[in-house]
């Protein structure tokens, strides 16, 4: 394959224009953030829709009920009903400190992951 002169990074932005994104901002190794007018979270490199936020969110408050079910009788579930807990209020904390700030949430990324 012959090189266009295009880094990961453009090519990612390059094909993320193409699809319409064309807000898109490599956060990988820049801050990330919660667009709280758009309801979207750059993280990562990812751009996660409003959509995704709202099942995400959705996905953990029914994995915790599932999980607390559970917790009377097996410590397990009762710890993972914790961790879904976690995940609800973080979303719900990154949504509504959004709000406050006037509409985005910033917050550094120190590490890469993967």
């Amino acid at each position: 394959m012959a090189n266009s002169g295009l880094n990961r990074e453009d090519l990612i932005g390059a094909l993320a224009a193409a699809m319409g994104q064309n807000n898109y901002s490599s956060t990988k190794y820049e801050e990330s953030r919660y667009d709280v007018s758009t309801g979207t979270l750059y993280c990562q490199g990812y751009i996660i829709s409003k959509t995704s936020v709202d099942e995400a969110l959705e996905f953990f408050r029914a994995a915790k009920k599932k999980n607390e079910r559970l917790a009377d009788t097996d410590t397990a579930a009762r710890n993972a009903a914790l961790y879904y807990q976690v995940a609800v209020e973080a979303i719900l904390m990154m949504q509504k400190t959004a709000i406050t700030n006037g509409g985005k949430v910033i917050a550094k990324n120190d590490e890469p992951t993967g």
